[in-house]
């Protein structure tokens, strides 16, 4: 069996196209395809700058070409492509199983059958994927997740195009970039929390040697950078050993990385940030939120703004930078909490302490309880599919008006400058 993968794009409606990193679910899932015996490839048709209408035209072309079936992947902000890109095949008359999945049809998987799918999978699906596909089966299925430590390698030989091409989300992914996942599934229950897929889950981590034998293939395909792009990585309680194995096994490789992390001062400790930085990393993107105590309580973060500056401190220590995510237009936020993350981050930035800083609108993403108690309460708005998205807002919600949340984001700029800036170690 052949089967394609795809990844929708999304640039012909949105406004901007997307060539910032590689979703891993496909080529992973190419792997395992191979592993079974089957020939599979990807291609991210968004990266690749191919509209519906072309691909309809090149389909039609290579009738004779045609794969057994076709699995295609989406988010909620990109299920507009999907059905663009289904019907893009249908209308070129293919008539083969199509295949459908991600984080929008685990939530909703009649838009799949609605948008002319054969086979909707749910969740994680590498353990029964292969299965269904033979099968033939048909209708809805929930996935069944494969044990982390028998997770292929991403299949980088057969994906367009190559992973190194990419122009990352981050200038300082660049030039070079990767992706890579070391764990998978993140413990916590934030209301605002998009991750419904691998969210409210016990994290589960890689074996050292699968993770260095992943490096290994990315730097001989050429990757100087790389972004670790885990649930939550720092800040869990990562195994005794695993990141110094990790780092011994890599450090020699010269890949420069970076993660998201958690602020903790129970899980983040000196050691943790030495073999990560032996191992490579040079950048920590902290989810921090807000420093207003009683906004932080209302999201569930389940930090303080002491576990944030312990951490940021300690990475400052160590030698590895930090970024700083904030939101504003949290549940129950008002202007004056706004005004105690505008304060600290503005302090933050006159001690050195962030070396990036990202703000955006908290925004209430279908699957998420914040969205629950938006439709509850009445001030939910659906995320627009254009545009930059989270930083977008029609009305607020109901205690900090439009007008008045971007006017915090012009003044957070004003006091707590996005970049690197003068004075700070490189």
């Amino acid at each position: 069996m052949k089967i394609q993968f795809l990844n929708p794009s999304i640039y012909w409606y949105s406004g901007f196209q997307y060539k910032m990193l590689p979703p891993l679910s496909l080529p992973i899932l190419s792997s395992v395809f191979r592993q079974a015996g089957h020939e599979a490839e990807v291609a991210d048709l968004e990266a690749l700058g191919i509209r519906p209408e072309a691909l309809t035209v090149a389909w039609r072309n290579q009738r004779d070409r045609w794969p057994d079936a076709v699995g295609i992947t989406g988010l909620t902000i990109t299920q507009r492509g999907m059905q663009a890109t289904i019907k893009a095949l249908r209308d070129a008359g293919y008539d083969r199983p199509i295949i459908a999945g991600g984080v929008q049809l685990s939530l909703n998987p009649q838009d799949g059958l609605d948008w002319g799918a054969d086979l909707v999978v749910t969740g994680e699906c590498e353990g029964n994927v292969v299965e269904l596909v033979a099968s033939g089966a048909r209708g809805i299925h929930q996935g069944r997740p494969m044990p982390i430590e028998d997770l292929p390698l991403p299949d980088w030989d057969h994906h367009n195009p190559r992973v190194t091409t990419y122009e990352a989300n981050l200038e300082f992914l660049r030039p070079s970039p990767s992706i890579a996942m070391w764990t998978r599934g993140c413990p916590f229950s934030c209301i605002y929390c998009g991750n419904t897929i691998f969210g409210g889950q016990k994290t589960r981590y890689r074996p050292p040697a699968n993770i260095i034998a992943e490096m290994t293939d990315l730097a001989q395909r050429g990757a100087k950078h790389c972004f670790v792009y885990d649930d939550e990585m720092v800040g869990t309680a990562v195994p005794d050993g695993w990141m110094g194995a990790i780092a011994d096994g890599i450090e020699h490789l010269g890949i420069r990385w970076i993660t998201q992390g958690r602020c903790s001062r129970k899980h983040v400790t000196r050691q943790l940030l030495e073999d990560m930085k032996r191992a490579g990393c040079f950048y920590v993107l902290w989810g921090v939120e807000s420093f207003s105590q009683k906004v932080l309580n209302h999201m569930r973060k389940g930090i303080t703004p002491e576990d944030v500056d312990y951490v940021l401190r300690l990475s400052k220590e160590v030698g590895i930078k930090a970024g700083v995510f904030t939101m504003i237009g949290n549940y129950g936020e008002t202007e004056e909490d706004i005004a105690i993350t505008a304060d600290a981050l503005q302090r933050l930035h006159r001690e050195g302490l962030y070396h990036y800083r990202q703000t955006t609108i908290c925004t209430a993403m279908p699957g998420t309880r914040l969205a629950e108690m938006a439709q509850a309460e009445g001030w939910y708005e659906v995320a627009p599919d254009e545009g930059t998205q989270m930083l977008q807002v029609k009305r607020g919600p109901l205690w900090v008006s439009g007008p008045r949340l971007t006017y915090w984001l012009h003044e957070i700029e004003r006091r707590a400058p996005r970049g690197d800036y003068p004075g700070v170690a490189q």
